[in-house]
């Protein structure tokens, strides 16, 4: 019957002479190729017996090592720490019974990081520094803290918002605050580590850069631009305030030296007429007619000598007709500075009243009289000031 009817197992037969490469052949093939070299007398067993000698030296040379002198290596026999290995050569069991970590202790990586933060004023400010370390206990360093580079990371930044959050942004942005923040930084970032143990000693941080984000560097120049306005305004007026009170002294002072002059003048003034009048009391015991007569003299002079009375002699006339210019003759007089008395117009007038007609004889009077009526509202005048001066 043909293999390939209905019915049949459908498998082709193998052919002759032809290997068979099914998984399952070629592992059993395997298995007799090991059965045979370890039966006796086959001469497989010499060969094996090398193969793991072989394999035995190569596994234990593995654990032969070499330390650096800037370099510490942990021993772990079967992740358990057994001992820290100091530069030079040395042997330990190779995996998986023990490992062994090198740790560069001399080495000094930096550890740059970048951040947003919010100063004192309620500014914002993108601060860049690096933090350089090394490792002082490699035991804590590997075992003590999990991650030591993403702790250190996130402790660098706590106590760096900590201490720009302190300080106002002007102080950060013209370098003031730098040194300040470096040393705190640098200390409060060690008593971190040091709480938890991690095996690291800090050598330095440094600020790379700080400076203000862009949505917020438009708004801090209009602040910027106003506190500049504002210190000129507090300048001017501080200015202003100077120079007012130094006017203000200067005119204190000038008016209380005037004060006192007048008050000395004064004093001097009234001494000097009290002393006079002393004079005038004595000189009045002694010869009071004489005296009286020489007080009527004086004070008639000084009258008179002021006065602007016009004196008009009628008595001796003939009784013409007198026409004078009184209104010119009045303001000649005012005009002319310490001018004699109006006697000089009387005896004009006498002399007109000489040759002039008797029609003058009634009207002389009349002139006189408003004369006489001027020459008292002037005396009035003149006493008034006179009281004024003394």
């Amino acid at each position: 019957m043909a293999w390939n009817q209905p019915g049949e197992d459908k498998t082709r037969p193998p052919a002759r002479g032809a290997p068979d490469k099914s998984p399952l052949e070629m592992l059993r093939r395997w298995q007799q190729r090991v059965q045979r070299l370890w039966r006796p007398g086959s001469g497989g067993g010499t060969a094996a017996a090398f193969l793991l000698l072989l394999v035995a030296a190569v596994w234990l040379a593995s654990g032969y090592f070499q330390i650096g002198a800037s370099e510490r290596g942990v021993v772990q026999r079967f992740g358990r720490y057994v001992v820290i290995e100091q530069p030079g050569h040395g042997w330990h069991w190779p995996w998986p019974i023990e490992t062994m970590t090198r740790l560069n202790i001399s080495n000094i990586p930096s550890l740059d990081s970048k951040a947003l933060m919010l100063t004192a004023d309620q500014s914002l400010i993108d601060l860049s520094w690096s933090v350089q370390y090394r490792i002082s206990d490699p035991l804590h360093y590997l075992f003590q803290v999990r991650d030591p580079e993403p702790t250190l990371r996130e402790v660098s930044e706590t106590e760096m918002r900590a201490l720009v959050g302190s300080m106002p942004l002007q102080a950060l942005l013209n370098g003031d605050a730098r040194a300040r923040i470096t040393s705190e930084a640098r200390a409060r970032i060690q008593g971190a580590l040091n709480s938890y143990g991690a095996g690291v000693t800090l050598t330095g941080i440094n600020l790379t850069d700080e400076h203000l984000p862009d949505p917020v560097l438009s708004a801090q120049r209009d602040a910027d631009k106003a506190a500049d306005d504002r210190q000129r305004a507090l300048t001017e007026a501080q200015a202003y305030a100077s120079d007012i009170l130094a006017k203000a002294q200067s005119t204190t002072q000038r008016q209380l030296a005037d004060a006192q002059i007048y008050a000395a003048q004064t004093v001097a003034s009234a001494d000097v007429e009290a002393e006079r009048f002393t004079q005038v009391v004595d000189a009045y015991a002694q010869a009071p007619e004489i005296t009286r007569n020489r007080l009527y003299i004086d004070t008639m002079e000084g009258i008179l000598s002021r006065s602007r009375k016009i004196v008009v002699d009628v008595k001796s006339g003939t009784g013409n007709l007198i026409y004078l210019p009184l209104d010119k003759l009045a303001e000649e007089m005012r005009a002319v500075p310490g001018a004699p008395s109006n006697n000089a117009g009387g005896a004009a007038a006498g002399s007109a009243a000489a040759g002039s007609a008797a029609v003058g004889s009634a009207t002389a009077p009349a002139g006189a009289a408003a004369g006489s009526a001027n020459g008292a509202a002037a005396d009035q005048d003149d006493r008034g000031r006179e009281r004024t001066e003394r």
